[in-house]
């Protein structure tokens, strides 16, 4: 309690820093750390967690390493040297990602403050194993069928990054609906592991299908997102300590390290080497910088690129049209990123609220709207721990970090309307009710949570 008395006048003095000094990256960090651990959330699950997450890693980590070569006087290794900049970020971007920052996570904290006073629930699943037997051989077939549409098998074997990169375009339906069926199967395996008294035959299984899905999507974070889906019914029943928030940490960076070797074929290797990579790879809110310092804010002008797949289809639109931000940016900052490799550089959801909300004034609407959206859905899946709606939710809970580095509506949400019910009907035709039994969650008046 004397934390949440005295956090008010801290944020004040930390922003008095932050504008005030030199390196206000270092005070932005503070007030980001300073925030989670006062609104710490209790279940591990919790929004807020993934937001913390986000901001760890494009703010703290970044800022802090480069922070630190910096008194060091560190001599830059990677070709291209030093690439990021956090003492020359304008003092406006800083203050735009702590208002984003706060926006969000105070809405996710006060929306998801709960009083169940009923016991809910809580059912037995019973897993079809027939069905699912069907869906794992759904899995491997369109997962071979689209390594061997794109470039061959082979050539994804022997030049694994460069194939990744530059052999997927023209299958993205394909890839999608791989991705849905992948994501239903990871969470049923989960489920069917959960609950199998025999745990090493669904173990093994999910090992072959995550492994398969993650190959196919460059590793690195497919890997941690279809973890996340197999491990949600443990997950969801974790409370959130500092150990455990150490231990993930250690397993994440541990996991990052070794999914990077393998999507870079070891170019990172070294220690030096993966070091900078931290500071450079999470660059998008020196990205975001450039775009306030060379134009104004402005009212909706990004918003209708959710259209433009469409109309492309249909022929309204042209091959080169802009269908999302970091794309358009790309064209303008990375010309040869975009034009020779198809790749692009990722602006956080701050350059969305930008040019679309005029920054500060108007883009406190759509975050508070979708924090509400996300914690009912945290509350249904979560709270009432409805098994049928958790893997729902935990897509969601992965694409907080995904909408941090895009925008709040992406050009694939025509997609998303269709992936959801889904997988929705996947995990209903494998897991069934066995029978039910009653308990109180967390969150319920006997342990209210703290967020």
């Amino acid at each position: 309690m004397i934390w949440k008395i005295v956090y008010l006048p801290a944020l004040l003095g930390l922003n008095y820093l932050l504008w005030t000094q030199e390196w206000g990256s270092a005070y932005l960090s503070a007030i980001i750390l300073l925030t989670f651990l006062v609104f710490m959330p209790r279940q591990l699950l919790h929004p807020n967690n993934m937001l913390f997450g986000f901001y760890a890693l494009y703010v703290v980590v970044s800022s802090f390493l480069n922070l630190i070569l910096e008194w060091i006087g560190w001599d830059y290794v990677l070709p291209g040297g030093q690439q990021v900049f956090w003492n020359e970020i304008s003092k406006y971007t800083l203050l735009q990602v702590e208002f984003t920052f706060l926006v969000l996570y105070l809405g996710f904290y006060l929306f998801t403050r709960d009083r169940v006073a009923k016991p809910v629930e809580s059912p037995k699943i019973h897993v079809n194993t027939t069905t699912v037997w069907m869906l794992i051989g759904v899995n491997i077939v369109l997962v071979l069928w689209f390594l061997e549409s794109t470039a061959g098998i082979a050539a994804w074997i022997n030049d694994y990054s460069v194939t990744y990169l530059s052999e997927r375009e023209g299958h993205g339906l394909l890839n999608i609906i791989t991705i849905t069926v992948g994501n239903a199967l990871a969470f049923i395996l989960g489920m069917w592991t959960h609950t199998a008294r025999n745990k090493l035959l669904p173990i093994v299984l999910a090992v072959i299908a995550l492994g398969l899905q993650a190959y196919m999507n460059g590793f690195k974070g497919r890997l941690i997102f279809l973890m996340l889906l197999y491990f949600a019914p443990w997950l969801m029943m974790i409370e959130l300590r500092l150990k455990t928030l150490v231990a993930i940490a250690v397993a994440f960076f541990s996991l990052l390290y070794l999914t990077t070797l393998v999507r870079t074929e070891g170019y990172y290797a070294s220690a030096p080497f993966f070091l900078e990579m931290l500071i450079n790879y999470f660059n998008a809110y020196q990205l975001h910088d450039w775009v306030v310092m060379s134009r104004n804010p402005a009212l909706l002008e990004t918003v209708g690129q959710i259209f433009t797949k469409p109309a492309q289809v249909f022929g309204l639109a042209g091959p080169d049209a802009d269908f999302d931000i970091s794309v358009m940016l790309t064209k303008e900052f990375f010309p040869d990123q975009w034009y020779l490799e198809s790749a692009t550089q990722q602006w956080p959801l701050e350059t969305e609220a930008y040019l679309n909300y005029y920054g500060f004034y108007l883009s406190w609407v759509p975050l508070l709207l979708y924090a509400y959206i996300v914690s009912r859905l945290f509350h249904a899946a979560v709270t009432l721990r409805n098994t049928w709606i958790l893997p729902l939710f935990v897509l969601e809970f992965n694409r907080i970090f995904t909408v941090m580095r895009g925008t709040l509506v992406p050009w694939e949400v025509f997609f998303m309307i269709a992936q959801y019910p889904a997988v929705y009907i996947m995990t209903r035709l494998c897991l069934s009710r066995a029978e039910r039994s009653l308990q109180f969650p967390k969150g319920s008046e006997k342990d209210q949570p703290r967020a």
